[in-house]
């Protein structure tokens, strides 16, 4: 049985990563594994490298099977896969929806691979429907982006698929995280399994700087476009959180023709020949659904734009992930606004360092405080009336009014009113 250094030459590494150090004794060992790990932390070659070594090359059996939620992250798979089984001789297929299933049925019918790389949906129908795809023989059962999988409601066909496959059939199940509600199917399938957590405090990698740009009720469009216009990025994703924003952000940057957009609902074909033409780097910017933000390895991503700040802080870790991977610098920017605050200071409570910007004459400069605007405002409010109520009960209680009295009052009110709404955001 060949090393992991064996597998790391192959793929061109020097070392390995946390991730791959930790699962390659333990996937040899052929344990039930359930390992976290954020994005851009090598996972994926984490679980083929040992797939490879373990793999009976004289035995031309269905011996693996590796399921992704996306046609796109499981044609990352297999991509990534070639260099091993090129190097080794195995027969490794790939399945996703949009491919010519009769091929698939045609060549099933005569010979299964040794690997099989697929979505759930078309492993699900050549394996049960057709009945072709012999999973009652794997050895391992991997699967990616078991939250993804399970947000995108694919649990149910991966489960009608391990009702078939033998007990002694070693699982792993891969995930940036892993949500309570997938438990009961962890709890179903896996025996015994080692849980492993890697980077779990690291709320995104350090060597990516994040900006966050107020709009100050600009016209986002347009401050989009100048901002592109400043920028000099190496290949950027602006993040919508819907498909018709996309279509909407897309359908005002045509004028940049080094634009893209790929999104959910877009044809197959159309998806998959954007995503060939954005890693022959035919385009600089994408636009994009958080269908780009998951595992998905985008090589060269130097720049993350959210356009809209996505609802759930998980998914702006792995929008930021896309950038900054290995030990590449990277530069999330950031559009936010007044009703965004308490978004932010959720982030920064959990122990991202952020920096504020303004957009002026053209470049980005530093920006004031994010508070600071705030606090002015809440200076000149009646949300000081406290301060008011205070001072207007000495004045009541003074028969006499002295000179200057006025004056007086007003100096004391910006101190008292200064004193209270100090404190009240030193507590905020």
């Amino acid at each position: 049985m060949k090393d992991l250094k064996y597998y790391l030459d192959i793929l061109g590494y020097k070392k390995a990563t946390e991730v791959q150090e930790k699962v390659f004794p333990m996937s040899i060992e052929g344990k039930n594994l359930v390992v976290q790990s954020v994005t851009g932390t090598g996972k994926t070659h984490a679980f083929l490298m040992p797939v490879f070594a373990t793999l009976d090359i004289d035995n031309k059996d269905l011996q693996v099977v590796i399921t992704s939620p996306t046609r796109e992250l499981a044609r990352q798979i297999y991509d990534m896969a070639k260099p091993l089984f090129q190097k080794e001789g195995v027969d490794v297929r790939l399945y996703v929806g949009g491919d010519d299933i009769n091929k698939a049925i045609e060549k099933l019918e005569k010979s299964n691979p040794q690997i099989a790389i697929g979505t759930p949906g078309r492993i699900k129908q050549l394996a049960i429907d057709e009945n072709l795809l012999n999973v009652y023989k794997v050895k391992k059962f991997i699967i990616d982006e078991a939250d993804m999988t399970l947000d995108s409601g694919f649990i149910p066909l991966i489960d009608n698929v391990l009702s078939t496959i033998n007990k002694e059939c070693a699982i792993e199940v891969y995930s940036a995280t892993i949500p309570e509600a997938i438990s009961p199917f962890l709890k179903k399938y896996l025996s015994n399994p080692t849980f492993l957590e890697i980077n779990k405090k690291d709320l995104t990698p350090l060597n990516i700087s994040h900006y966050f740009l107020k709009t100050k009720y600009r016209d986002k469009i347009e401050l989009l476009s100048d901002l592109m216009n400043a920028l000099n990025p190496y290949l950027c994703i602006i993040y919508c959180n819907t498909q018709d924003t996309v279509k909407y952000v897309y359908s005002n940057l045509k004028k940049f023709k080094n634009v893209c957009a790929i999104y959910g609902d877009m044809e197959a074909s159309k998806r998959k020949s954007v995503m060939r033409d954005i890693r022959d780097l035919k385009y600089t910017y994408i636009v994009s659904t958080d269908l780009t933000s998951r595992g998905l390895d985008i090589k060269g991503v130097s720049h993350i734009i959210n356009y809209e700040l996505p609802q759930d802080i998980e998914f702006y870790i792995h929008r930021t992930g896309r950038t900054g991977r290995m030990l590449d610098e990277g530069l999330s920017i950031s559009f936010y606004d007044y009703d965004d605050d308490s978004y932010i200071d959720k982030l920064e409570n959990k122990g991202l360092h952020t920096e504020y910007k303004d957009f002026k004459n053209g470049q980005l400069v530093d920006s004031s405080a994010r508070y600071q605007r705030e606090r002015k405002d809440f200076y000149k409010s009646k949300l000081n009336q406290e301060a008011e109520k205070k001072l207007r009960h000495k004045r009541t209680i003074s028969k006499k009014v002295k000179p200057n009295y006025k004056k007086k009052f007003n100096r004391e009110m910006r101190e008292e009113r200064k004193k209270i709404v100090e404190k009240r955001w030193k507590n905020k």
